[in-house]
């Protein structure tokens, strides 16, 4: 899950999610850090780390083993939509980065949780795959051929009742009868009689194709009878309700195809299958070895499951113990140390040792880089020392592209010499881009470098020309929270920047000139806008698809309490700073522009974040109710101005006594006093009228 960096407003915050995937589901808290030991639904980098999905380690482990995958690009962002930052980053954005169908035996996309253990999930592929068997076979006529094609088109899933499509009564040869009979007893399959003794008979057929898929399907029908009663009213599983003599059945029948096609049309199929068996079974020894063969088989053929598929499967079904049993595989051994390696709270006490990770190196041969980089992963996010790391870790230059142990190890080193603030730690985090091709790595390089940048000075890098950061997501999360005046105006006149990155540099730039007291520059600054830009002022959304630049050419307000426009207060502003009509003003934009809580929001960033750093644009926030309280406090106020000010500071708590103006609360007591003030001593005034309650 992805969440919401900070924004400019209150209710609208600017979304970091919505990436291919995936949805960024909402209500996650997104931690703009490389990689971290605390787990949330989007936490997750490309470096191997506690506080990753356990599904997204798994996932990109198995590719390592398998060779590795290429991810296709990321979405490109068109001109001017608001960016995302894609790392830390989601299982559901994994998903949507490796969206591929997954093989399960049926080419049917992403059926990972069902899969061979449903019926109609062979429907489509089971008709392409008789269709084309019809036409290779040369012994048939073309009427039979035909007229068999046609019966197998025509055939629904589910059927309501076994034997309502009947096999062609006309088949004249001996293969015609042996597609015929295949066909009734498909027909039977799909209606939900599950009779392996139908497809039993069909295993001796001379017809190639109906011999080899009929003792695939005797198989599957096996397991299929034997799940039929053991799932609860709720879909959950009851091993104790499964039919025993069939699972034997199944796996028997399986292994038995399996022996006679080793490479046949449906073994990858058929080894899903025994894995959905174990499981069902409640056998976690056998599925447990199941899933090592998966993990170890390198010819995708007999694997035809994508990682991130199978990644979702075990996750889904293997029990935690099992991980740690004496004959997992290393793969998930290694996921199961890095998640106990997690920062959890109460339960940190619980955390492995470093002495177990020792303890375990017997388990990592051939895998020993594997297993260093969990001792210095236990260094880094458990420990919190660096220096171990570098005693773990060595040096090395890649030459070629690297997978997500060789790229862990290589960045998980780069960390630690930024953070022992080691003069080497910006070249050693650059010299890792060139090779940095896997799914999220460049991304996550560009975090920890942006990161480096913003707490040594060099800001001005990541907007250089030529740098390595180029996410637009990452460069604007600097431009709101870091970023100083200099650099804002640079980027807002960079005639080679993207127009979208202009713009919200200009638009940062006005807004906290107008909320830090530097009025004269924004009267400077404002000259910058574009001569045409919309008009109508986006209360939700500042920093949206178009950020709200349009709002600096407020023309002021004629109801209620009259305001000029937008340039004039500043003019009076840069000459009168506690001028108390243009400040009430100044709140009025404000608070009819949507920046109530602004604030509050946008710059919440915690210190241990991108972003996170001190400001570099001058100047303190001024809240819209110190505004009211300085001139309520002010005795030279005159009578119009302090009645004002009184009726919008009781109502910054308006409806529900929360603080809607930014600034420190104030006490219900105190709230009742500006309200008996305003009644008591401008009861005439428009504001005492409207005035009915306090909050």
């Amino acid at each position: 899950m992805r969440t919401l960096i900070a924004t400019l407003i209150a209710l609208g915050a600017l979304s970091t999610s919505l990436p291919a995937l995936a949805s960024s589901d909402m209500g996650c808290s997104q931690v703009l850090v490389p990689a971290s030991a605390s787990y949330s639904d989007c936490a997750s980098s490309a470096i191997l780390a506690p506080g990753n999905d356990t599904r997204v380690n798994l996932a990109f482990l198995m590719m390592d083993a398998h060779g590795g995958r290429t991810p296709p690009p990321a979405r490109p962002v068109e001109p001017g939509q608001r960016p995302t930052i894609m790392v830390p980053f989601g299982w559901s954005d994994m998903i949507g980065r490796f969206a591929t169908p997954s093989g399960n035996g049926a080419g049917e996309p992403g059926l990972w949780a069902s899969g061979e253990g449903t019926v109609c999930v062979s429907q489509e592929s089971g008709r392409i795959a008789f269709l084309e068997a019809l036409q290779a076979e040369r012994k048939l006529s073309d009427e039979e051929r035909s007229r068999l094609a046609a019966t197998r088109t025509g055939m629904a899933c589910p059927i309501g009742e076994a034997g309502t499509v009947p096999a062609p009564v006309d088949a004249t040869t001996e293969v015609g009868r042996a597609f015929a009979d295949y066909l009734r007893a498909s027909a039977a399959f799909y209606a939900g009689a599950y009779d392996p003794e139908t497809f039993q008979r069909l295993a001796g057929s001379k017809q190639p194709w109906v011999r080899e898929t009929a003792r695939y399907m005797t198989g599957r029908t096996w397991a299929l009878r034997a799940q039929s009663s053991g799932f609860g009213t709720y879909g959950e599983i009851e091993h104790d309700r499964m039919d025993d003599a069939a699972l034997k059945n199944a796996a028997s029948a399986l292994n038995a195809y399996l022996k006679a096609y080793p490479r046949g049309r449906y073994a990858a199929s058929a080894y899903g299958l025994l894995r959905r068996v174990h499981w069902l079974a409640g056998d976690t020894d056998a599925l447990t070895a199941a899933y090592g063969w998966q993990i170890d088989q390198q010819d995708p053929a007999l694997r035809n499951v994508h990682e991130v598929d199978l990644a979702q499967e075990i996750d889904a079904k293997l029990p935690i113990d099992a991980y740690l049993s004496k004959d997992a595989h290393p793969v998930l051994v290694a996921v199961d140390v890095l998640r106990r390696m997690r920062k959890s709270g109460a339960d940190d006490a619980e955390r492995i040792s470093r002495k177990d990770i020792e303890a375990l190196r017997p388990r990592f041969k051939g895998r020993e880089s594997l297993h260093g980089y969990l001792l210095a992963a236990h260094a880094h996010f458990v420990d919190g020392a660096p220096h171990r790391v570098l005693e773990l870790i060595p040096a090395e230059t890649p030459s070629r592209p690297m997978d997500s142990v060789a790229f862990s190890r290589q960045a998980l080193r780069a960390l630690a010499l930024d953070a022992l603030k080691d003069k080497d730690a910006r070249a050693a985090l650059m010299s890792l881009f060139p090779h940095a091709t896997g799914a999220f790595q460049r991304q996550t390089l560009e975090l920890a470098l942006a990161m480096h940048e913003e707490r040594n000075e060099g800001l001005p890098r990541v907007f250089a020309p030529g740098s390595l950061i180029v996410d637009p997501g990452i460069r604007e999360q600097l431009l709101i929270h870091v970023a100083s005046p200099e650099l804002l105006r640079a980027r807002a006149d960079d005639a080679k920047g993207s127009k979208r990155e202009r713009a919200l540099a200009l638009y940062v730039l006005l807004y906290k000139q107008l909320t830090r007291g530097r009025y004269a520059d924004f009267l400077k600054d404002v000259k910058r806008l574009p001569a045409k830009i919309g008009t109508e002022p986006n209360a939700y959304d500042k920093l949206g698809d178009m950020t709200a630049i349009a709002d600096f050419r407020w023309q002021g307000s004629s109801e209620g309490y009259a305001c000029p426009p937008l340039q004039q207060i500043a003019t009076t502003l840069a000459t009168d700073a506690g001028n108390h009509k243009a400040r009430l003003c100044l709140g009025d934009f404000l608070r009819l522009n949507g920046y109530d809580r602004a604030e509050s929001w946008s710059f919440s960033v915690r210190k241990e974040e991108l972003g996170g750093s001190a400001s570099q644009f001058p100047g303190t926030y001024l809240p819209r109710q110190r505004i009211y309280q300085s001139i309520i406090d002010d005795a030279r106020a005159a009578d119009g101005e302090r009645a004002y000010a009184l009726y919008r500071a009781v109502n910054c708590y308006a409806p529900a006594g929360f603080n809607d103006c930014g600034g420190d609360d104030v006490a219900i007591e105190t709230r009742k006093g500006w309200f008996n003030q305003l009644k008591s001593r401008y009861p005439a005034s428009s504001w005492a009228k409207q005035l009915r309650y306090y909050w």
